[in-house]
């Protein structure tokens, strides 16, 4: 069962987040970070995964729907990003099928064995490769054609207490219902992104729905996207 102390905190290196958090997520959490398509999900993780890698914590980023070559073109995009991260083992992406060993022919998790194996795979890399920071970018399409709602749930579970043993903290990359969904109950936190139009403009927004273990803000935030990271700013100072 996990403690009630006070945990030491993940700098995520988004300023504007990491305020709204009291310093940044607590240590070896699991943060569900969802939205609609294009409010910039995928960036805020790879921007958590690319600062924390800088700062000296080993951070892999796991892919499920794109190549992991794909998702490394649009990293350079970042001011920040230094290739030597990479070369040196501090940055690394791989694909969902590096986990599953050839059990499975179609290069997915198909049978609840194969999620067993997954979530066991997973676990090992973090621990024989010190793994600080995790990001799964897609997490809810391992789960396509799924029926039996305990398999995500059995492998969210897996992954939520060997990164709280192991001080990884992590984030899923999921277009799921905040609400209802097994990872948002599960999960730590849960960071939704959204749009929000005004005058004809329509402006991406934060919001933290919930994160144990610390004191946040809950109000929304407008965000946007840019070549030094994701730029956090209180809805009112957008111009509403």
């Amino acid at each position: 069962m996990k403690d009630t102390a006070v945990r030491a905190r993940c700098i995520t290196g988004i300023e504007g987040l990491d305020s709204i958090l009291g310093g940044g997520i607590p240590t070896g959490s699991l943060v569900l970070v969802t939205g609609v398509p294009g409010v910039g999900k995928t960036s805020l993780a790879l921007e958590f995964a690319v600062r924390g890698a800088a700062m000296g914590e080993r951070s892999l980023v796991l892919t499920t729907v794109e190549r992991p070559e794909k998702l490394i073109a649009s990293v350079p995009e970042f001011d920040f990003f230094d290739h030597r991260l990479m070369e040196k083992g501090m940055l690394t992406f791989l694909e969902l099928s590096d986990f599953l060993n050839g059990s499975s022919i179609s290069g997915r998790p198909e049978t609840s064995e194969d999620f067993s194996k997954l979530g066991e795979n997973i676990s090992k890399y973090i621990l024989e490769h010190s793994i600080k920071r995790l990001v799964i970018d897609t997490y809810h399409t391992i789960f396509y054609g799924i029926k039996d709602d305990s398999i995500p749930r059995d492998l969210l579970l897996t992954l939520s207490e060997t990164m709280y043993v192991k001080n990884c903290t992590g984030i899923l990359v999921a277009d799921a219902n905040p609400s209802t969904s097994i990872e948002s109950i599960i999960s730590d936190g849960v960071i939704i992104l959204g749009n929000l139009e005004r005058r004809s403009d329509l402006l991406r927004t934060m919001q933290v729905l919930k994160m144990k273990a610390t004191c946040h803000s809950r109000a929304k935030y407008v965000i946007d996207l840019t070549t030094c990271g994701v730029l956090v700013t209180p809805l009112l100072r957008g111009g509403l």
